[in-house]
Parts: structure tokens; C-alpha cells; sequence
């Protein structure tokens, strides 16, 4: 029997909707998946049943040599590894929703196709960036910006997220609700990130805020501010820091870990502090470390 991959395409938009995901990942995810579904059909592949290990890799290969048609070259690193991520995701909503599980034909050599080495801001760098953040109320609003992907290590949803309430001085902890795989954690906060964060939260945000609202990161605007002016923030402040590198506020994620292994923290202190689940994806900065 034949898949209908239009309405799989739309039960599984409607399943990220029920599951509370930012707009604007649902969207890329789904668009992702119709461009791995598209493939599926220049393959003649009718059925989820058909697809095998090797279907997948050589979608990867593929996917590898692909040139973006906005920048004319091919997709980066973090662009595949947004692919590897949305078919694990689509194969956990088949697996729910009892359709099948193509969980086998991922967890082969996506791995090693992704490999490379994320960018690193040095420690000199780092306090360029800091530098680099004005006393005004965007200026402080950047720095908490830098305090919490840098200081606290969030990914850029986890910060995007961040709400009020998340942000508990009292208890000098970051509160992460929705985490990786919805898992939830405490993120403590240093002496100085706290100072930036409560800066920001008594004398910014307010200024920002235009009506209400319990998001922590607020925009030129007074909204929200979503995860694109997030970045779209940090790349003036590279600008401003005479950082040519590329590098997204993500970045700053993989450099705290690259840092705190350097200063001789342990893998799994590192690891507890990113919210990794397994010792394996905190591993990989003992590679990068050796590469510096």
C-alpha cells in the first residue's frame, strides 16, 4: 500500500503544532521533511516500509553536494546536521503514532558525514564581544544575551524561550522547561552573569516592552524577539568586535564548553551543565580542544 506523503506531511506539521514547538522550527522542520519526501519520490519509493540504512545515507551524500540557492555554495555543516535532527524527530513522531520507525537507516553514518569543527571564540574574542555590548537598553539587553549562551551554556531555542520566570535569582539559577527531547534543567549563574541578567530584567526590558508579555529577551520593537534577531543581534556585535569569524550565538555554547574543558572541568560536570544526555556528545570537545 502506498504512503499518501501530503497528508503525512500534514499530520506531522499538525503533531509539532500539538507538541508546543517554536513556529519558526516546526515550519523549517516540515520543510525539510517535504524535501526529504520529494526525494523519496524522484527515488520511485512509494512506501515508508521500502526505506532502508542505505536509502538514508545516500540522501546524506546528496544533501552533501546540494548548493544552496541563496548563497550559491554548498549546505553547511549546521544545515545538515538541521536534517539529521528533523528525520530522528520524524521517525520518533512515526514510532508514536504507530507508522513505522526509520530510527535503524538514522543512526548510521550521518555522524560521520557531520563531522567538522564548530567555530570556537577565543577567550579574547569573548571579552571583545562583551566589550563591544553599549550602555544603552540594547546594548545591556545584548550582554545578558552573551551571559546566558555563553555563561550558561543554553542552546538558541532554550534561550529564545526563556521566560520571567525561568530567570530565579534567588536561587542564582537558570530554569530551561523546554530543553532538548523536552527534557528539562537548572543552569546555575555566576556572580556576573546574574549582574547582567538582573540589568537587563530591572533596567532594559522594561524600557523595551511595549505592552505585555513574559518572554525574557525583547526586541528593538518591544516583542519578542525570535531566534533570526537573535542572531541577526550577534552578528552586529561581532561586527562591533572586529570578529570576521562565522559563528551564530550557538557558537558561544560549544566555546563555553571548549573553555571550561580547558580549564580542567570534567566531561561530566560538562556534559550536566549542557544537558547532555550521554557522554558521547559532550566528547567531542576533547577533539576540538586538541585542534586549537
Amino acid at each position: 500500500m502506498q504512503t499518501n506523503y501530503d497528508r503525512l506531511l500534514k499530520a506531522y506539521s499538525e503533531w509539532l503544532e500539538a507538541l508546543n514547538y517554536e513556529k519558526g522550527n516546526s515550519t523549517c522542520g516540515v520543510k525539510r521533511m517535504e524535501d526529504f519526501i520529494n526525494w523519496l519520490r524522484e527515488k520511485e519509493i512509494t512506501n515508508l516500509e521500502q526505506i532502508s540504512k542505505t536509502h538514508i545515507q545516500n540522501y546524506f551524500e546528496e544533501l552533501g553536494h546540494k548548493i544552496n540557492p541563496r548563497t550559491g555554495t554548498a549546505l553547511g555543516i549546521h544545515s545538515l546536521k538541521g536534517y539529521s535532527r528533523e528525520l530522528k524527530r520524524f521517525s520518533r513522531y512515526l514510532m508514536e503514532t504507530g507508522q513505522g520507525n526509520l530510527e535503524i537507516g538514522i543512526k548510521m553514518e550521518a555522524p560521520k558525514l557531520l563531522q567538522t569543527k564548530d567555530v570556537i571564540f577565543s577567550l579574547e574574542e569573548m571579552k571583545k564581544l562583551y566589550e563591544s555590548c553599549e550602555d544603552t537598553f540594547l546594548g545591556i539587553r545584548d550582554r545578558a544575551m552573551l551571559s546566558v549562551y555563553y555563561g550558561c551554556g543554553l542552546r538558541r531555542t532554550e534561550g529564545v524561550m526563556l521566560e520571567i520566570p525561568d530567570v530565579q535569582f534567588s536561587r542564582g539559577m537558570l530554569h530551561v522547561r523546554k530543553g532538548k527531547n523536552y527534557k528539562e534543567r537548572y543552569v546555575p549563574m555566576t556572580g556576573r552573569v546574574a549582574g547582567d541578567l538582573m540589568e537587563y530584567s530591572m533596567l532594559s526590558r522594561p524600557g523595551l516592552l511595549k505592552g505585555s508579555g513574559n518572554r525574557f529577551f525583547i526586541s528593538r520593537q518591544g516583542a519578542t524577539l525570535d531566534a533570526q534577531s537573535m542572531n541577526n543581534s550577534f552578528n552586529n556585535l561581532k561586527a562591533k568586535a572586529g570578529i570576521e569569524k562565522a559563528g551564530s550565538v550557538h557558537s558561544l555554547r560549544h566555546s563555553i564548553a571548549t573553555h571550561l574543558l580547558q580549564r580542567g572541568m570534567s566531561l561530566e560536570q560538562i556534559a550536566r551543565f549542557l544537558g547532555h544526555s550521554c557522554l558521547e556528545s559532550t566528547q567531542i570537545y576533547t577533539h576540538i580542544v586538541n585542534d586549537l
